[in-house]
Protein backbone atom coordinates (compact mmCIF):
# COMPACT_ATOMS: atom_id res chain seq x y z
CA UNK A 1 0.00 0.00 0.00
CA UNK A 2 0.89 3.65 -0.81
CA UNK A 3 -0.09 6.25 1.11
CA UNK A 4 -0.84 9.52 -0.64
CA UNK A 5 -0.97 12.58 1.37
CA UNK A 6 -2.20 16.34 0.03
CA UNK A 7 -1.24 19.21 2.65
CA UNK A 8 -3.76 21.78 1.36
CA UNK A 9 -3.89 25.50 3.20
CA UNK A 10 -6.52 23.94 5.30
CA UNK A 11 -6.45 20.42 5.63
CA UNK A 12 -4.39 16.93 5.30
CA UNK A 13 -5.86 14.58 3.29
CA UNK A 14 -5.13 11.31 2.98
CA UNK A 15 -5.94 8.00 0.68
CA UNK A 16 -4.42 4.80 0.50
CA UNK A 17 -3.30 3.40 -2.73
CA UNK A 18 -3.58 0.19 -3.00
CA UNK A 19 -3.45 -2.75 -6.40
CA UNK A 20 -4.24 0.34 -8.55
CA UNK A 21 -7.75 1.49 -6.45
CA UNK A 22 -7.76 4.61 -3.62
CA UNK A 23 -9.50 3.83 -0.80
CA UNK A 24 -9.62 4.75 2.79
CA UNK A 25 -9.83 8.33 2.69
CA UNK A 26 -9.35 10.84 5.11
CA UNK A 27 -8.92 14.43 6.32
CA UNK A 28 -7.36 16.54 9.53
CA UNK A 29 -7.99 20.31 9.73
CA UNK A 30 -4.70 21.68 10.47
CA UNK A 31 -5.09 25.60 10.52
CA UNK A 32 -4.34 26.72 13.81
CA UNK A 33 -4.28 23.69 15.74
CA UNK A 34 -1.79 21.47 16.32
CA UNK A 35 -2.21 17.76 14.49
CA UNK A 36 -0.15 15.40 16.11
CA UNK A 37 -2.37 13.81 18.57
CA UNK A 38 -5.22 13.36 15.82
CA UNK A 39 -2.76 12.17 13.13
CA UNK A 40 -1.65 9.76 15.67
CA UNK A 41 -4.53 8.06 16.60
CA UNK A 42 -5.54 8.12 13.37
CA UNK A 43 -2.63 6.47 11.22
CA UNK A 44 -1.89 3.77 13.74
CA UNK A 45 -5.77 1.56 12.70
CA UNK A 46 -3.04 2.12 8.99
CA UNK A 47 -1.78 -0.85 7.59
CA UNK A 48 1.98 -0.34 7.16
CA UNK A 49 2.54 1.97 3.83
CA UNK A 50 5.52 0.77 1.45
CA UNK A 51 5.90 4.06 0.75
CA UNK A 52 4.36 7.80 1.25
CA UNK A 53 3.82 10.37 -1.53
CA UNK A 54 3.45 14.30 -0.63
CA UNK A 55 2.14 16.85 -1.75
CA UNK A 56 2.57 19.93 0.11
CA UNK A 57 1.02 23.07 0.08
CA UNK A 58 0.96 24.87 3.27
CA UNK A 59 3.57 25.61 6.14
CA UNK A 60 6.53 23.63 6.94
CA UNK A 61 5.74 23.24 10.24
CA UNK A 62 2.87 20.80 9.41
CA UNK A 63 5.01 18.75 6.66
CA UNK A 64 7.43 18.40 9.97
CA UNK A 65 4.79 17.39 11.97
CA UNK A 66 3.26 14.73 9.52
CA UNK A 67 7.42 13.50 9.22
CA UNK A 68 7.24 12.83 13.08
CA UNK A 69 4.32 11.12 12.79
CA UNK A 70 5.57 8.75 10.29
CA UNK A 71 8.79 8.24 12.05
CA UNK A 72 6.91 7.21 15.73
CA UNK A 73 4.68 4.34 13.24
CA UNK A 74 7.12 3.48 10.75
CA UNK A 75 10.51 4.39 11.10
CA UNK A 76 11.89 3.25 8.19
CA UNK A 77 8.93 3.95 5.49
CA UNK A 78 10.27 6.00 2.10
CA UNK A 79 8.81 9.60 1.93
CA UNK A 80 8.67 11.21 -1.34
CA UNK A 81 7.91 14.42 -1.84
CA UNK A 82 6.51 15.34 -5.57
CA UNK A 83 7.42 18.75 -6.64
CA UNK A 84 6.29 21.08 -9.73
CA UNK A 85 8.47 20.81 -12.45
CA UNK A 86 8.43 22.21 -16.36
CA UNK A 87 7.45 18.81 -17.82
CA UNK A 88 6.54 15.58 -16.63
CA UNK A 89 3.84 12.76 -17.89
CA UNK A 90 3.47 14.44 -21.19
CA UNK A 91 1.90 17.87 -19.54
CA UNK A 92 4.49 21.22 -19.65
CA UNK A 93 4.07 23.67 -17.61
CA UNK A 94 3.97 27.62 -18.74
CA UNK A 95 5.72 28.78 -15.65
CA UNK A 96 8.95 30.39 -16.46
CA UNK A 97 9.86 29.71 -12.90
CA UNK A 98 8.27 26.20 -12.77
CA UNK A 99 8.54 25.72 -8.39
CA UNK A 100 6.50 28.96 -8.38
CA UNK A 101 3.13 26.78 -9.55
CA UNK A 102 1.56 25.08 -6.39
CA UNK A 103 1.98 20.98 -6.71
CA UNK A 104 -1.39 20.77 -5.91
CA UNK A 105 -2.38 22.42 -9.12
CA UNK A 106 0.17 20.96 -11.10
CA UNK A 107 -1.14 17.56 -9.30
CA UNK A 108 -4.32 17.88 -10.53
CA UNK A 109 -3.26 19.49 -14.06
CA UNK A 110 -1.32 15.57 -14.64
CA UNK A 111 -4.34 13.91 -13.41
CA UNK A 112 -7.28 15.33 -15.38
CA UNK A 113 -4.50 15.03 -19.21
CA UNK A 114 -4.25 11.48 -18.23
CA UNK A 115 -7.74 10.59 -16.98
CA UNK A 116 -10.09 12.91 -19.58
CA UNK A 117 -9.24 14.09 -22.99
CA UNK A 118 -8.35 17.42 -23.93
CA UNK A 119 -8.51 20.47 -24.09
CA UNK A 120 -9.67 21.40 -20.85
CA UNK A 121 -9.78 23.48 -18.11
CA UNK A 122 -9.30 22.25 -14.34
CA UNK A 123 -10.38 24.54 -11.13
CA UNK A 124 -10.29 23.72 -7.42
CA UNK A 125 -12.62 24.93 -5.10
CA UNK A 126 -10.88 25.18 -1.90
CA UNK A 127 -9.57 27.89 0.55
CA UNK A 128 -8.43 29.51 -2.69
CA UNK A 129 -9.78 28.66 -5.97
CA UNK A 130 -7.42 27.73 -8.96
CA UNK A 131 -8.01 27.33 -12.69
CA UNK A 132 -5.94 26.29 -15.08
CA UNK A 133 -6.42 25.55 -19.21
CA UNK A 134 -4.20 22.74 -20.48
CA UNK A 135 -4.65 22.18 -24.78
CA UNK A 136 -5.37 19.22 -26.16
CA UNK A 137 -0.91 19.16 -26.54
CA UNK A 138 -0.53 18.93 -22.62
CA UNK A 139 0.30 22.61 -22.79
CA UNK A 140 -0.48 24.54 -19.72
CA UNK A 141 -1.47 28.15 -21.01
CA UNK A 142 -1.76 29.67 -17.20
CA UNK A 143 -4.02 29.96 -14.91
CA UNK A 144 -5.90 32.32 -12.67
CA UNK A 145 -6.20 32.41 -8.78
CA UNK A 146 -9.00 33.88 -6.48
CA UNK A 147 -10.36 33.85 -2.87
CA UNK A 148 -12.74 30.53 -2.30
CA UNK A 149 -16.08 30.88 -0.93
CA UNK A 150 -14.85 31.03 2.77
CA UNK A 151 -12.20 33.52 2.16
CA UNK A 152 -14.54 36.06 0.47
CA UNK A 153 -17.13 35.84 3.47
CA UNK A 154 -14.92 35.71 5.77
CA UNK A 155 -12.97 38.94 4.04
CA UNK A 156 -16.32 40.74 3.68
CA UNK A 157 -17.21 40.30 7.36
CA UNK A 158 -13.80 41.36 8.55
CA UNK A 159 -13.95 44.64 6.61
CA UNK A 160 -17.50 45.78 7.31
CA UNK A 161 -19.11 46.19 10.62
CA UNK A 162 -22.93 45.64 9.54
CA UNK A 163 -22.58 42.52 7.20
CA UNK A 164 -22.25 39.34 8.86
CA UNK A 165 -20.99 36.14 7.82
CA UNK A 166 -23.82 34.39 5.93
CA UNK A 167 -23.90 30.66 5.64
CA UNK A 168 -27.34 29.99 3.81
CA UNK A 169 -27.86 28.99 0.03
CA UNK A 170 -30.50 31.58 -1.35
CA UNK A 171 -31.75 31.64 -5.56
CA UNK A 172 -29.33 33.21 -7.17
CA UNK A 173 -29.90 36.78 -9.02
CA UNK A 174 -30.88 40.10 -8.00
CA UNK A 175 -31.18 39.86 -4.21
CA UNK A 176 -33.98 41.76 -1.79
CA UNK A 177 -32.11 41.41 1.59
CA UNK A 178 -28.37 41.57 2.79
CA UNK A 179 -27.71 38.13 3.35
CA UNK A 180 -28.81 36.45 0.14
CA UNK A 181 -26.92 39.81 -1.84
CA UNK A 182 -23.51 38.92 -0.30
CA UNK A 183 -24.73 34.89 -1.42
CA UNK A 184 -25.17 36.09 -4.84
CA UNK A 185 -22.19 38.24 -5.08
CA UNK A 186 -19.37 35.98 -3.74
CA UNK A 187 -21.22 33.21 -6.46
CA UNK A 188 -21.17 35.65 -9.25
CA UNK A 189 -17.91 36.41 -8.62
CA UNK A 190 -16.93 32.93 -9.16
CA UNK A 191 -19.16 32.30 -12.01
CA UNK A 192 -17.19 35.59 -13.83
CA UNK A 193 -14.12 33.98 -12.86
CA UNK A 194 -14.70 30.77 -14.86
CA UNK A 195 -15.92 31.98 -17.53
CA UNK A 196 -13.31 34.34 -18.40
CA UNK A 197 -10.61 31.91 -17.60
CA UNK A 198 -12.38 29.59 -19.93
CA UNK A 199 -12.82 32.35 -23.01
CA UNK A 200 -9.03 32.54 -23.10
CA UNK A 201 -8.78 29.42 -24.76
CA UNK A 202 -10.20 29.66 -28.42
CA UNK A 203 -11.52 25.91 -28.44
CA UNK A 204 -14.42 24.75 -26.30
CA UNK A 205 -13.03 23.63 -22.74
CA UNK A 206 -13.86 20.55 -20.85
CA UNK A 207 -14.80 21.58 -17.50
CA UNK A 208 -13.24 19.54 -14.52
CA UNK A 209 -13.70 20.39 -11.22
CA UNK A 210 -12.13 19.38 -7.71
CA UNK A 211 -12.05 20.36 -3.85
CA UNK A 212 -14.01 20.83 -1.08
CA UNK A 213 -16.48 23.23 -2.08
CA UNK A 214 -16.23 21.63 -5.95
CA UNK A 215 -19.86 19.67 -5.66
CA UNK A 216 -21.79 22.70 -4.07
CA UNK A 217 -20.67 25.41 -6.71
CA UNK A 218 -20.80 23.32 -9.50
CA UNK A 219 -24.67 22.33 -8.70
CA UNK A 220 -25.76 25.92 -7.13
CA UNK A 221 -23.86 27.29 -10.44
CA UNK A 222 -25.29 24.55 -12.91
CA UNK A 223 -21.84 24.31 -14.37
CA UNK A 224 -21.03 21.45 -17.00
CA UNK A 225 -18.22 19.77 -15.53
CA UNK A 226 -17.34 16.86 -14.23
CA UNK A 227 -16.11 16.74 -10.68
CA UNK A 228 -13.61 14.62 -9.58
CA UNK A 229 -12.84 15.52 -5.85
CA UNK A 230 -10.14 12.65 -6.09
CA UNK A 231 -8.11 14.78 -8.87
CA UNK A 232 -4.93 15.50 -6.53
CA UNK A 233 -4.84 12.15 -5.07
CA UNK A 234 -4.88 10.65 -8.83
CA UNK A 235 -2.30 12.97 -9.57
CA UNK A 236 0.21 11.43 -6.50
CA UNK A 237 -0.77 7.84 -7.61
CA UNK A 238 0.93 8.71 -10.77
CA UNK A 239 4.02 8.77 -9.58
CA UNK A 240 3.77 5.32 -8.30
CA UNK A 241 3.90 3.10 -11.22
CA UNK A 242 0.40 1.45 -11.26
CA UNK A 243 -2.20 2.20 -13.31
CA UNK A 244 -5.75 3.50 -11.52
CA UNK A 245 -8.31 0.64 -11.88
CA UNK A 246 -12.25 1.78 -12.22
Amino acid sequence: MILLVDIGNTRLKWAQLHAGKLDQTGAIAHRDQSIERALLATWQNLPPPEKIHLAVVSSKKVKQTLIDVTRQLWPHVTIVEIHTEKYALGVSNAYSKPEKLGVDRWLAMLAAYHHYPPPFCVIDFGTAITLDVVDQYGSHLGGMIMPGLSLMRHALQQGTESLNNCSDIYKLGLADDTEAAIFNGNLSAIKGFIDQGCTQHNKALQLIVTGGDAEFITATLQLDAIVDTELIFKGLALFSGESLLW
